[in-house]
């Protein structure tokens, strides 16, 4: 085999086959152009190998020619056809395949520039910038160039240039230098308010901007100026402004720099709005007998120009404003007020007003139409000053001749005022007052003329002290050898002088009746502490405790010292180890205690599991040293006491927690049952494993399911105890189980149950419960309009069933348990596996009413009955009061689980029942609908009572009379208890009860 036609790119390495046989074995050797290949002298770039082929390696241009290849042996020579091998040359322009991209610096700031181009040859690269040469021609480097440019202080382009024999490219990028951004113009209000203002700007930036921010002052006021950031918008309004205010704005632009300078500002004033406050420091004094002069000062906050204001006047303080006289004046502070009443009282009242509105009037003040009277002090306030002491301040009357001021003050909810008496001031302090007590105060001014109007009272509590009084009942007792019980109950109330922070137990230790070193003192910081328990005592010691209350102004008195020794010295911890085994028991083994006082009687052995309230307690005896305790719950956690007795009691216990292991379930989950179905879907609920059989934590369930006639199992898994199988088939039965699983694996399946899901062509429908009392379930359905079946149906329910034709469609199921839960199946046949179903569940009311209405009086068609109490009011949403004229019919009930409800319901009022009212015996009705039960009511009034009226009693008629409680109850229309009494009107009282639906109460208003 010779060699073939052979084209290679250059670099790449070239293989030249030849194989030649002969005996002897033949010599290859090669020729290149009709001359022998020298192969020495290609430094190993050119090798011949084993086979034969010739191998040129790194291929060259010059390596391009007619190869042949000759087989040389004593027999003679070979030569092969000649082959051409060819060198092609790659030849690609320059291409950038990482171009250089533009940049952000921060003035000053440094960045690379990276290029790199690629080509056939290897481009070389350099760096311009404008007409600047930033590469040097003999520093080029071939393919890569990064261009390290620093202290930018100016944006500029940088150009990469790539060059070889077959072109020249080039890539610029900007490098831009950040600014802060300029400042925005045109700043413009072009709306105000009272207290808002709208701005408009313009940008003024021709780059993008991040946000802006708005800075505003009032120009009345000393303070900064306020910001709001992040708008986004060229508009903006800003609220929450003073009306009638002079405001300063501006505006600057953000960016990712920062803020910019900000732009020019603008200033404009808010409107004009109502004052908000009255006039200040509003006095009056008496000209003469019918002539007032009355002064006060502008509005705190005005609001805008005060355009005048209006005195109000009356001798009547109590009639509304509007119906007072009023007297306007300009913006003057002063105005007199004439014709009026000599030797009464008026009561007047300034207020403000702009052009928008009128302000709030001034507190009322009070003056005497007796010349020369003062009048009443102004501006009255009352300030704390001390525990025991109140500041009074207020503004003398004007130009009165004031020759006495005469005080009234008394506590809160005390009868008695006290009376002082004291010469012209404008203040005056009240001493002796109780501490954190509530006093209120009110003032008059007295002239030659005679006393002037009291103020109104005004308020202040004096400031809190330290209790006045010990802690009361403090009771201590021992513990232990090293502890001790301290108990004791706050100062009485009006002692405490402020609010309880705590308390301070103080105790000393006791030799011959006289204390021993410095007393302790324990902090109870809690307000509502009422004990303590003080440790680490000597045993067998003598110690004085007492206790004292303390508020934020300091310790109040102490109680008298209690005397309590603690008992003999108890033995000290023994050590103790348990070890647990498979077999659900747990082996304890101890030691006595290291600090064994007196001599051991034994021990006390105690353990519980975690989740159980209290310990199983052993005595054992003093030579013990090990127990077995059996009957241990797999998966639990348990705790172990164990404490060493002598004389003087036990002593401390070890204590020590261990957890058994856990193990699959032995037991299956309980009371699975059907509590929902659906024509696709079966709802299922279940209890988990008896505790004992549980062993470890219950992780998940998985719920088994098929159809009876498909031997198929399917799963559902659910970390809950209960379920709602979906995508069942309707009218079919299903065989149901379920079992638990710990972290250990799976317990047993729980026996079968059988559910039919509901068929297609079910008649009923929206099967539930209407009404629901202690004792009885009314229970509804509705049938298609076409439906004609005379099949009688069947209500299941406790082992228990009621047939009941469908068309009646209710039926009152009685003799129920009060506070139970029942589920009630409907099922068109027998068997519930194989009748088609639908199932409700409910629980009836609670009972909250044990006795019955007593009788109390009655007088012309009325009668007062005494009202049972509720045992609780949380859930109780109405009352209805129930009254039935008792007949003849009426004589079988013993009780009202008795009544005939479904008569009452069949007995609805129409037209034609309505005209023949007179011919049929009275029925039971509702008296009244009470959203509280009072103590007594009042029957025959004929008052409404939200909706019902409470009709008049007819003389010689026997009625009964019950109360219903009507709940609120999710799931049904109502929930119902009730008590009930007999009576006949007028003659005596019987004991006989009857209870109504709630339906046929509701409809039985009159």
């Amino acid at each position: 085999m010779g060699p073939q036609l052979k084209v290679v790119e250059k670099t790449r390495t070239a293989t030249m086959l030849c194989a030649a046989s002969g005996n002897p074995d033949p010599e290859i050797s090669w020729y290149k152009d009709m001359l022998p290949v020298d192969i020495n002298s290609s430094n190993g770039r050119i090798k011949q190998l084993r086979s034969g082929a010739l191998q040129i390696e790194n291929s060259e241009e010059p390596d391009q020619g007619k190869y042949e290849c000759v087989a040389m042996n004593s027999a003679g020579t070979r030569y092969s056809a000649p082959a051409n091998l060819y060198v092609r040359v790659r030849r690609v322009p320059p291409r950038f395949s990482i171009p250089p991209t533009n940049q952000e610096v921060m003035p000053g700031g440094s960045v690379n520039l990276t290029c790199v181009a690629v080509g056939s040859p290897m481009p070389y690269v350099k760096w311009t910038m404008g007409l600047v040469e930033l590469t040097k021609e003999e520093e080029m480097p071939l393919g890569r160039n990064v261009l390290e440019v620093t202290n930018i202080r100016e944006s500029a382009n940088y150009t990469c240039v790539a060059i070889s024999s077959l072109g020249m490219i080039e890539a610029t990028a900007q490098v831009t230098v950040k600014a802060l951004p300029k400042p925005p113009t045109s700043l413009t209000v072009t709306e105000t308010t009272a207290t808002s203002v709208t701005l408009t700007w313009d940008s003024g930036n021709p780059e993008p901007i991040s946000y802006y921010m708005i800075q505003y002052r009032a120009k009345s006021l000393d303070n900064g100026f306020q910001e709001v950031e992040g708008v986004a918008t060229t508009r903006y309004s800003i609220g929450g402004l003073s009306p009638y205010s002079e405001y300063e704005f501006r505006v600057m632009a953000v960016n990712n720099i920062g803020r910019g300078p900000p732009s020019d500002p603008v200033e404009t004033r808010t409107g004009e709005q109502a004052p908000s406050s009255p006039p200040l420091h509003v006095q009056a004094r008496m000209l003469s007998a019918s002539t007032m002069l009355v002064q006060w000062e502008a509005p705190e906050e005005p609001n805008g120009q005060i355009r005048g204001y209006r005195v109000y006047y009356s001798s009547d303080m109590t009639a509304p404003l509007s119906a007072w006289q009023k007297h306007n004046t300009d913006d003057s502070s002063l105005t007199t007020i004439s014709g009026l009443t000599p030797d009464i009282t008026y009561s007047l009242r300034v207020l403000g007003f702009t052009s928008v509105g009128d302000g709030p009037p001034s507190d009322i003040l009070q003056v005497k139409t007796q010349q020369g009277v003062p009048a009443q002090p102004s501006s009255f306030e009352a300030e704390a000053e001390l525990d025991t002491r109140i500041s009074l301040t207020w503004l003398w009357p004007v130009q009165d001749q004031i020759t006495k001021y005469e005080l009234q003050y008394w506590e809160a909810g005390a009868d008695s005022k006290k009376h002082v008496t004291f010469n012209p001031a404008g203040s005056f302090s009240v001493d002796g007052l109780k501490p954190d007590t509530m006093y209120y105060f009110s003032l008059a001014a007295r002239s030659e003329m005679g006393l002037g109007v009291y103020t109104q009272p005004i308020q202040a509590r004096t400031a809190q002290s330290m209790p006045g009084a010990p802690p009361r009942k403090l009771e201590v007792e021992a513990i232990n050898s090293t502890a001790i019980r301290v108990t004791w109950k706050p100062p009485i109330q009006v002692k405490q002088h402020g609010q309880i922070r705590g308390y301070q137990v103080i105790f000393s230790r006791l030799e011959n009746g006289e204390p021993r070193g410095q007393p302790n003192i324990m902090d109870v910081a809690l307000p509502e502490a009422q004990e303590a328990v003080i440790g680490g005592l000597h045993a067998e010691t003598t110690y004085s405790v007492t206790v004292a209350a303390y508020t934020t102004r300091g310790d109040g008195a102490r109680s008298k010292a209690k005397v309590v020794t603690t008992t003999g010295a108890v033995p000290g911890k023994p050590t103790m180890m348990i070890s647990t085994t498979m077999g659900n028991t747990a082996l304890i083994q101890w030691q006595p205690p290291k600090e064994m006082v007196g001599e051991l009687m034994g021990y006390q052995l105690q353990y519980k599991r975690t989740d159980e309230e209290t310990f199983t307690s052993l005595e054992l005896s003093k030579t013990k040293d090990h127990h077995t305790v059996t009957e241990l719950y797999k998966g639990a956690t348990y705790v172990f006491r164990l404490s060493a007795r002598n004389r003087a009691g036990a002593g401390e216990a070890y204590v020590k927690e261990i957890s058994t292991p856990e193990d699959v379930p032995t037991g299956f989950p309980l009371n699975l049952k059907v509590t929902g179905l659906t024509q696709s879907s079966t709802q299922l609920t279940w209890e988990p494993p008896n505790l004992k059989e549980r062993n470890g934590k219950i992780t998940h369930y998985i719920v088994v399911y098929r159809d009876i006639n498909n031997q198929q199992d399917n799963t559902s898994r659910t970390t809950d105890t209960h379920l709602t199988i979906e995508g069942l088939n309707p009218d079919t039965t299903y065989d149901i189980r379920v079992q638990a699983f710990t972290s250990k694996g799976a317990g047993p399946l729980s026996p079968s149950i059988q559910s039919r899901t509901m068929s297609n062509d079910f008649p009923t429908l929206n099967f539930g419960v209407k009404a629901v009392t202690k004792t009885s379930v009314l229970l509804t359905w509705d049938l298609p309009e076409n439906y004609k079946s005379q099949a009688p149906f069947k209500i299941l329910y406790n082992q228990q069933s009621v047939e009941v034709e469908g068309n009646q469609k209710r039926k009152l199921i009685m003799q129920l348990q009060p506070d139970t839960d029942y589920s009630f199946v409907l099922t068109s046949r027998g068997l519930i596996a194989g009748g088609l179903q639908q199932q409700v569940s409910i629980r009836t009311a609670p009972d909250l009413i044990k006795t019955k209405p007593i009788t109390q009086m009655s007088q012309g068609g009325k009668m007062t009955i005494n009202l049972p109490k509720v045992q609780t009011t949380t859930r109780v949403r109405w009352y209805y009061i129930v009254v039935v004229p008792r007949t003849q019919s009426m004589q079988r009930w013993k009780n009202p689980d008795e009544i005939d409800l479904e008569e009452l319901l069949r007995s609805r009022e129409g037209p034609v029942l309505r005209r023949r009212r007179h011919m049929e015996p009275p029925r039971a009705y509702v008296a009244a609908k009470l959203a509280y039960l009072p103590t007594t009511f009042t029957l025959g009034d004929d008052k409404d009572y939200m909706g019902f009226r409470n009709k008049p009693l007819t003389n010689q008629q026997e009625y009964l009379c019950f109360v219903v409680a009507v709940l609120r109850n999710e799931g049904t229309d109502s929930t119902a208890n009730y008590s009930s009494v007999t009576w006949r009107a007028l003659i005596r009282d019987a004991a006989t009860s009857l209870v109504v639906t709630l339906e046929e109460l509701q409809r039985s208003r009159d």
